[in-house]
Protein backbone atom coordinates (compact mmCIF):
# COMPACT_ATOMS: atom_id res chain seq x y z
CA UNK A 1 0.00 0.00 0.00
CA UNK A 2 1.05 3.69 -0.76
CA UNK A 3 -0.22 5.73 1.84
CA UNK A 4 0.16 9.40 1.56
CA UNK A 5 -0.16 12.56 4.46
CA UNK A 6 1.02 16.17 4.35
CA UNK A 7 1.72 18.34 6.84
CA UNK A 8 3.53 20.84 8.39
CA UNK A 9 5.28 20.52 11.85
CA UNK A 10 2.48 21.70 13.87
CA UNK A 11 0.69 18.55 12.86
CA UNK A 12 3.54 16.38 12.25
CA UNK A 13 2.90 14.37 15.61
CA UNK A 14 -0.85 14.51 14.89
CA UNK A 15 0.17 12.81 11.70
CA UNK A 16 2.64 10.73 13.62
CA UNK A 17 0.03 9.47 15.41
CA UNK A 18 -2.62 8.33 13.10
CA UNK A 19 0.38 6.74 10.98
CA UNK A 20 0.96 4.52 14.39
CA UNK A 21 -2.68 3.41 14.40
CA UNK A 22 -2.66 2.67 10.79
CA UNK A 23 0.30 0.17 11.36
CA UNK A 24 -0.79 -1.25 14.59
CA UNK A 25 -3.73 -2.38 12.80
CA UNK A 26 -2.73 -3.72 9.29
CA UNK A 27 0.36 -5.74 10.72
CA UNK A 28 -0.57 -8.61 8.44
CA UNK A 29 -0.53 -5.99 4.92
CA UNK A 30 2.71 -6.86 3.23
CA UNK A 31 3.87 -3.45 1.97
CA UNK A 32 3.36 -0.45 3.11
CA UNK A 33 4.95 2.86 2.39
CA UNK A 34 4.71 6.06 3.87
CA UNK A 35 5.04 9.43 1.49
CA UNK A 36 4.22 12.68 3.92
CA UNK A 37 4.61 15.63 1.97
CA UNK A 38 6.02 17.89 4.41
CA UNK A 39 6.10 21.71 4.72
CA UNK A 40 8.79 22.69 7.45
CA UNK A 41 8.94 19.73 9.50
CA UNK A 42 11.98 19.54 11.44
CA UNK A 43 14.70 16.76 11.91
CA UNK A 44 13.45 15.92 15.46
CA UNK A 45 9.81 15.21 14.29
CA UNK A 46 11.50 13.21 11.10
CA UNK A 47 13.53 11.25 13.18
CA UNK A 48 10.36 10.27 15.47
CA UNK A 49 8.17 9.54 12.86
CA UNK A 50 11.46 7.47 10.84
CA UNK A 51 11.70 5.59 13.98
CA UNK A 52 7.80 4.79 14.68
CA UNK A 53 7.99 3.59 10.95
CA UNK A 54 11.00 1.59 11.46
CA UNK A 55 9.47 -0.35 14.55
CA UNK A 56 6.89 -2.09 12.46
CA UNK A 57 9.39 -2.65 9.39
CA UNK A 58 7.89 -0.20 6.97
CA UNK A 59 9.08 2.39 5.00
CA UNK A 60 8.91 6.45 4.79
CA UNK A 61 9.39 9.50 2.09
CA UNK A 62 9.29 12.71 3.23
CA UNK A 63 8.58 14.69 0.18
CA UNK A 64 9.16 18.92 -0.11
CA UNK A 65 5.90 20.96 -0.63
CA UNK A 66 6.32 21.55 -4.40
CA UNK A 67 5.98 25.59 -5.58
CA UNK A 68 2.46 25.87 -6.03
CA UNK A 69 1.70 29.28 -6.54
CA UNK A 70 2.15 28.91 -10.58
CA UNK A 71 -0.39 26.05 -10.01
CA UNK A 72 -2.92 28.07 -7.89
CA UNK A 73 -2.53 31.40 -9.21
CA UNK A 74 -1.96 34.96 -7.25
CA UNK A 75 -5.54 35.53 -6.50
CA UNK A 76 -5.58 32.20 -4.36
CA UNK A 77 -7.43 33.04 -0.97
CA UNK A 78 -6.33 30.48 1.95
CA UNK A 79 -8.20 32.05 4.79
CA UNK A 80 -7.04 29.32 7.54
CA UNK A 81 -6.03 27.07 5.16
CA UNK A 82 -2.13 26.25 4.47
CA UNK A 83 -0.92 25.95 0.79
CA UNK A 84 0.23 22.52 1.50
CA UNK A 85 -3.59 21.39 1.47
CA UNK A 86 -3.65 21.81 -1.93
CA UNK A 87 -0.96 19.19 -2.50
CA UNK A 88 -3.65 16.82 -2.79
CA UNK A 89 -5.11 17.96 -5.97
CA UNK A 90 -1.39 18.26 -7.71
CA UNK A 91 -0.42 15.41 -7.35
CA UNK A 92 1.65 14.91 -11.06
CA UNK A 93 3.54 17.74 -9.81
CA UNK A 94 4.30 16.13 -5.85
CA UNK A 95 5.08 12.34 -7.40
CA UNK A 96 7.06 13.86 -9.95
CA UNK A 97 9.70 11.64 -8.49
CA UNK A 98 8.08 8.67 -8.26
CA UNK A 99 6.98 7.73 -11.62
CA UNK A 100 6.22 3.98 -10.54
CA UNK A 101 3.50 4.86 -7.88
CA UNK A 102 0.26 4.53 -9.68
CA UNK A 103 -2.15 3.81 -6.76
CA UNK A 104 -2.28 6.06 -3.69
CA UNK A 105 -4.36 6.01 -0.60
CA UNK A 106 -4.50 9.75 0.86
CA UNK A 107 -5.73 9.68 4.65
CA UNK A 108 -5.51 13.38 6.71
CA UNK A 109 -3.00 13.52 9.49
CA UNK A 110 -6.21 14.49 11.74
CA UNK A 111 -7.46 10.73 11.59
CA UNK A 112 -7.08 6.95 13.63
CA UNK A 113 -6.96 4.07 11.62
CA UNK A 114 -9.14 1.46 13.69
CA UNK A 115 -9.12 -1.47 11.46
CA UNK A 116 -7.57 -3.39 8.38
CA UNK A 117 -7.58 -0.86 5.05
CA UNK A 118 -6.76 -3.36 2.58
CA UNK A 119 -10.08 -4.48 1.34
CA UNK A 120 -10.14 0.00 0.75
CA UNK A 121 -6.89 -0.64 -1.17
CA UNK A 122 -7.62 -3.24 -3.03
CA UNK A 123 -10.91 -1.72 -4.69
CA UNK A 124 -11.55 -2.33 -8.07
CA UNK A 125 -11.99 1.27 -9.78
CA UNK A 126 -12.95 0.44 -12.80
CA UNK A 127 -12.68 3.90 -15.26
CA UNK A 128 -12.89 5.71 -12.39
CA UNK A 129 -10.22 7.66 -10.96
CA UNK A 130 -10.59 7.47 -8.01
CA UNK A 131 -12.76 6.46 -4.44
CA UNK A 132 -14.23 8.15 -1.38
CA UNK A 133 -17.02 8.78 1.29
CA UNK A 134 -20.08 11.12 0.23
CA UNK A 135 -20.79 13.79 2.24
CA UNK A 136 -23.76 15.69 3.25
CA UNK A 137 -23.62 19.52 1.50
CA UNK A 138 -25.85 21.56 0.48
CA UNK A 139 -26.96 22.49 -2.57
CA UNK A 140 -25.94 26.20 -2.79
CA UNK A 141 -22.56 24.78 -1.86
CA UNK A 142 -22.67 22.48 -5.09
CA UNK A 143 -23.43 25.28 -7.05
CA UNK A 144 -20.76 27.20 -6.31
CA UNK A 145 -17.94 24.57 -7.67
CA UNK A 146 -20.18 23.83 -10.44
CA UNK A 147 -22.23 20.66 -9.46
CA UNK A 148 -26.05 19.61 -9.66
CA UNK A 149 -28.00 19.19 -6.82
CA UNK A 150 -28.32 15.70 -7.12
CA UNK A 151 -24.43 15.22 -7.94
CA UNK A 152 -22.42 13.23 -4.91
CA UNK A 153 -20.11 15.58 -3.01
CA UNK A 154 -17.15 13.73 -1.38
CA UNK A 155 -15.04 14.44 1.88
CA UNK A 156 -11.56 14.95 0.98
CA UNK A 157 -10.25 13.18 3.88
CA UNK A 158 -9.62 9.85 2.47
CA UNK A 159 -9.33 9.11 -1.07
CA UNK A 160 -8.05 6.65 -3.08
CA UNK A 161 -6.44 7.67 -5.70
CA UNK A 162 -5.41 5.89 -9.99
CA UNK A 163 -2.40 8.25 -10.17
CA UNK A 164 -1.94 6.51 -13.50
CA UNK A 165 -5.17 7.91 -14.45
CA UNK A 166 -4.57 11.12 -13.16
CA UNK A 167 -1.62 11.30 -15.02
CA UNK A 168 -2.85 10.21 -18.26
CA UNK A 169 -6.31 12.61 -17.91
CA UNK A 170 -3.90 15.44 -16.88
CA UNK A 171 -5.86 16.07 -13.31
CA UNK A 172 -3.39 18.69 -12.56
CA UNK A 173 -3.99 20.96 -15.26
CA UNK A 174 -7.36 20.80 -14.88
CA UNK A 175 -7.32 21.56 -11.48
CA UNK A 176 -5.47 24.78 -11.81
CA UNK A 177 -7.67 26.31 -14.22
CA UNK A 178 -10.61 25.24 -11.81
CA UNK A 179 -8.85 27.25 -9.33
CA UNK A 180 -7.83 30.20 -11.43
CA UNK A 181 -11.71 30.42 -12.93
CA UNK A 182 -13.04 30.46 -9.53
CA UNK A 183 -10.76 33.55 -9.12
CA UNK A 184 -8.82 31.71 -6.03
CA UNK A 185 -12.52 31.31 -4.02
CA UNK A 186 -12.67 27.96 -2.69
CA UNK A 187 -14.50 27.65 0.38
CA UNK A 188 -12.99 24.32 1.52
CA UNK A 189 -9.95 24.68 -0.84
CA UNK A 190 -8.65 21.01 -2.28
CA UNK A 191 -11.58 19.51 -1.66
CA UNK A 192 -13.64 21.92 -3.61
CA UNK A 193 -11.22 21.26 -6.25
CA UNK A 194 -11.21 17.83 -6.37
CA UNK A 195 -15.35 17.88 -6.20
CA UNK A 196 -15.86 20.35 -9.03
CA UNK A 197 -13.15 18.85 -10.74
CA UNK A 198 -13.71 15.31 -10.52
CA UNK A 199 -16.94 14.61 -8.75
CA UNK A 200 -18.22 12.55 -12.02
CA UNK A 201 -14.91 10.65 -11.99
CA UNK A 202 -15.50 9.29 -8.46
CA UNK A 203 -17.02 6.41 -6.79
CA UNK A 204 -18.42 6.23 -3.17
CA UNK A 205 -16.77 3.43 -0.76
CA UNK A 206 -18.20 2.16 2.44
CA UNK A 207 -18.41 4.95 4.94
CA UNK A 208 -16.57 3.24 7.86
CA UNK A 209 -13.53 4.22 6.25
CA UNK A 210 -14.25 7.55 6.62
CA UNK A 211 -16.31 8.41 10.22
CA UNK A 212 -16.49 12.29 10.38
CA UNK A 213 -17.82 13.91 13.48
CA UNK A 214 -20.64 14.53 11.49
CA UNK A 215 -21.47 10.78 11.00
CA UNK A 216 -20.55 10.81 15.32
CA UNK A 217 -23.04 13.58 16.21
CA UNK A 218 -25.75 13.88 14.09
CA UNK A 219 -28.44 11.24 13.08
CA UNK A 220 -30.39 10.83 10.00
CA UNK A 221 -33.07 13.39 10.69
CA UNK A 222 -30.62 16.02 12.49
CA UNK A 223 -27.95 15.45 9.52
CA UNK A 224 -30.54 16.37 7.09
CA UNK A 225 -31.93 19.49 8.79
CA UNK A 226 -28.46 20.58 9.16
CA UNK A 227 -26.82 20.44 6.13
CA UNK A 228 -30.17 20.89 4.01
CA UNK A 229 -28.49 17.78 1.63
CA UNK A 230 -30.07 15.22 -0.64
CA UNK A 231 -27.25 13.01 0.09
CA UNK A 232 -27.42 11.68 3.68
CA UNK A 233 -26.23 8.25 5.47
CA UNK A 234 -29.06 6.23 6.80
CA UNK A 235 -29.10 5.53 10.62
CA UNK A 236 -28.68 2.08 9.55
CA UNK A 237 -25.26 3.03 7.43
CA UNK A 238 -24.53 4.96 10.07
CA UNK A 239 -25.09 2.91 13.33
CA UNK A 240 -22.48 -0.04 11.35
CA UNK A 241 -20.16 2.25 10.43
CA UNK A 242 -19.53 3.67 14.20
CA UNK A 243 -19.77 0.11 15.23
CA UNK A 244 -16.84 -1.26 12.83
CA UNK A 245 -14.87 2.95 11.79
CA UNK A 246 -12.16 1.60 9.59
CA UNK A 247 -11.06 5.29 9.38
CA UNK A 248 -12.10 7.95 12.22
CA UNK A 249 -11.83 11.69 10.75
CA UNK A 250 -11.70 14.38 13.62
CA UNK A 251 -13.24 16.99 11.89
CA UNK A 252 -14.01 20.30 13.28
CA UNK A 253 -17.24 21.25 14.53
CA UNK A 254 -19.04 23.67 16.58
CA UNK A 255 -19.82 20.77 18.81
CA UNK A 256 -16.99 19.78 20.13
CA UNK A 257 -12.72 20.19 20.56
CA UNK A 258 -10.76 17.78 18.79
CA UNK A 259 -8.39 14.78 20.80
CA UNK A 260 -5.60 17.09 20.62
CA UNK A 261 -7.19 19.91 21.97
CA UNK A 262 -8.61 20.30 25.81
CA UNK A 263 -12.28 20.05 26.45
CA UNK A 264 -12.78 17.36 23.88
CA UNK A 265 -15.57 14.58 24.84
CA UNK A 266 -15.54 13.13 21.33
CA UNK A 267 -16.19 9.02 22.14
CA UNK A 268 -13.20 8.14 20.14
CA UNK A 269 -10.93 10.44 22.33
CA UNK A 270 -9.73 7.50 24.37
CA UNK A 271 -8.31 5.71 21.15
CA UNK A 272 -6.44 8.56 20.24
CA UNK A 273 -5.30 9.15 23.85
CA UNK A 274 -4.18 5.53 23.26
CA UNK A 275 -2.38 5.85 20.44
CA UNK A 276 -0.64 9.30 21.48
CA UNK A 277 0.61 7.24 24.76
CA UNK A 278 2.33 4.72 22.41
CA UNK A 279 3.94 7.25 20.24
CA UNK A 280 7.61 9.25 20.06
CA UNK A 281 4.89 12.15 21.73
CA UNK A 282 3.57 10.33 25.13
CA UNK A 283 4.27 13.73 26.73
CA UNK A 284 3.30 16.51 24.33
CA UNK A 285 0.75 18.43 26.64
CA UNK A 286 -2.75 19.22 25.12
CA UNK A 287 -2.99 22.12 23.11
CA UNK A 288 -5.54 24.94 24.59
CA UNK A 289 -8.11 26.12 23.12
CA UNK A 290 -7.68 28.56 21.29
CA UNK A 291 -10.98 30.22 19.56
CA UNK A 292 -11.94 33.46 19.81
CA UNK A 293 -14.12 34.73 23.00
CA UNK A 294 -16.83 35.75 20.42
CA UNK A 295 -17.00 31.91 18.98
CA UNK A 296 -17.03 30.46 22.32
CA UNK A 297 -20.00 32.59 23.61
CA UNK A 298 -21.76 31.68 20.49
CA UNK A 299 -21.41 28.12 20.65
CA UNK A 300 -22.42 28.20 24.93
CA UNK A 301 -25.46 30.13 23.56
CA UNK A 302 -26.27 27.68 20.76
CA UNK A 303 -25.88 24.65 23.00
CA UNK A 304 -28.21 26.22 25.74
CA UNK A 305 -31.06 25.96 22.56
CA UNK A 306 -32.80 22.30 22.09
CA UNK A 307 -30.89 20.30 20.09
CA UNK A 308 -33.20 20.48 16.76
CA UNK A 309 -33.70 24.21 16.77
CA UNK A 310 -30.21 24.50 17.64
CA UNK A 311 -29.52 22.30 14.04
CA UNK A 312 -31.95 24.48 12.27
CA UNK A 313 -30.40 27.86 12.93
CA UNK A 314 -26.85 26.77 12.49
CA UNK A 315 -27.77 24.38 8.92
CA UNK A 316 -29.37 27.34 8.36
CA UNK A 317 -26.97 30.04 8.09
CA UNK A 318 -24.15 27.09 6.94
CA UNK A 319 -26.47 25.79 3.55
CA UNK A 320 -27.84 29.44 2.93
CA UNK A 321 -25.38 32.32 3.98
CA UNK A 322 -21.76 30.88 4.23
CA UNK A 323 -21.77 29.80 0.22
CA UNK A 324 -23.22 32.72 -0.61
CA UNK A 325 -19.56 34.44 -1.05
CA UNK A 326 -18.42 31.63 -3.29
CA UNK A 327 -20.95 31.38 -5.70
CA UNK A 328 -19.28 33.66 -9.10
Amino acid sequence: MNIMYLCDNNYAYIAGISILSLMDNNKDVEDITFYIVEDGIDDENKTKIKELVDRFHRSVFFIPKPDLKPLLGERIQLHWWIENVFSRVFLQEVFKEYPDVDRLLYIDCDTLVLGNIETLWNTKLGSYIGAGVCEAMGNLHKKAIGLKNFDNYYNAGVFLIDLAKWREYEIDKKASIFVKSHKGKLEYADESVLNGVLSSQLMSVDPKYNVTSLTVYFNEKELKKYRKSYHTYTDEERKAALSDPRIVHFTSTFLDNRPWVEDCSHPFKDKWDYYKSESPWKDRELAKDNRSKKKRIARNIAMKLPKLFRIEITGFIHAYIKPLQYII
